[in-house]
């Protein structure tokens, strides 16, 4: 169902996972497909990660508040909607916060241009559910709550299960053929998952995490944890950066024949971005382990590109070397990270 917010109603400015995958940081063991970044699965259970402690209501909305001032009042306590049915649901009730953000533009409800889209606020439509493109608004529903409600239930169908009685007309008409696709997967629903499929975008996944890192770099700790929080709270906070591993190029390429002498321990080349063209080389040592990071800044805003990434995701970084592409970064990368032998 194609989502009726448009392409640029948000800058990409997050960790955006690249190219084929030989190894994941965190928990992530999925390779990327066609540079889709790994989100979460929908379905929150006793084997997976749940809502990081550092999302509370309160701070995701005051994080919606200072992008969207002039906020509708009865929006401003939507985020404990998000919890409530989430949680009742057992849905990974952040990212679908998140991916309402993307659809709404933080709920103004406007294109990137300023214009409407689609759907109009007092549908109560937080997801686009229904709105097909070419100016159909989609469902309405009668207040926030059952609008917040609608959209976790269709989340609920493309997790791969039936709803009964659902609140979305969408979701009573077309959740079996969802549901069976989704089966078709033979393994739990991502977020990621949701690209071409909730929304024609083939960026629809690496928009929905731009949105998550932007409100975790503001929010948490690189554990997931709240800023400033007690010990507790730090243990409880699991959230973690993702980024894609980069395969070694084939023998015979350029960036394989440079000398380079051998670490003692694991090596991995990894890459992230902001969106620009200039790349910069972070180094990183964890242990015995070493990694080095291609990541992609805009011009004149290296810097502090660069510090915000090493603060958030790698604390133990330091940039060694800046590019002016990406694949010049990159054939560096390896001959200091060579391929074993």
């Amino acid at each position: 169902m194609p989502s009726q917010r448009s392409k640029n109603a948000l800058p990409i400015v997050a960790l955006l996972a690249a190219g084929g995958a030989a190894a994941m940081l965190a928990n992530v063991t999925d390779a990327t497909a066609a540079g889709r970044p790994v989100l979460p699965q929908i379905r929150v259970s006793h084997t997976t990660d749940g809502v990081p402690a550092c999302v509370t209501p309160s701070r995701l909305m005051r994080h919606v508040m200072e992008r969207t001032p002039d906020l509708e009042p009865r929006f401003r306590d939507i985020a404990r909607y998000y919890k409530q049915h989430g949680e009742a649901l057992g849905i990974r009730w952040d990212y679908a916060f998140y991916q309402m953000l993307l659809e709404t533009n933080y709920l103004a409800f406007r294109r990137g241009d300023g214009s409407r889209g689609d759907v109009h606020p007092r549908q109560n439509n937080f997801a686009g559910i229904g709105a097909t493109g070419g100016g159909v608004p989609g469902d309405s529903f009668p207040d926030v709550s059952t609008g917040v409600k609608a959209q976790m239930q269709h989340l609920v169908a493309y997790s791969g299960e039936h709803v009964p009685n659902p609140a979305a007309a969408r979701t009573r008409e077309k959740q079996d053929d969802i549901v069976s696709l989704s089966r078709r997967l033979r393994r739990p629903v991502r977020f990621d998952d949701l690209t071409n499929r909730w929304a024609k975008d083939r960026n629809y996944a690496a928009s929905i995490e731009v949105v998550a890192d932007r409100y975790r770099q503001a929010n948490c700790t690189p554990t997931g944890a709240p800023r400033g929080a007690s010990d507790d709270e730090a243990a409880a906070g699991r959230d973690r950066p993702r980024l894609a591993g980069i395969a070694p190029p084939p023998p015979g390429d350029h960036a394989q024949r440079a000398p380079a002498a051998p670490h003692a321990g694991t090596c991995d080349v990894l890459s992230a971005s902001y969106g620009g063209r200039i790349a910069l080389l972070i180094r990183a040592e964890d242990g015995g382990s070493v990694s080095y990071t291609v990541l992609q800044v805009e011009e004149g805003q290296e810097q502090r590109q660069a510090d915000a990434f090493i603060r958030a995701h790698m604390p133990n970084g330091r940039t060694i070397a800046r590019f002016a592409s990406r694949d010049g970064a990159l054939a560096r990368a390896f001959e200091l990270c060579p391929a074993p032998s």
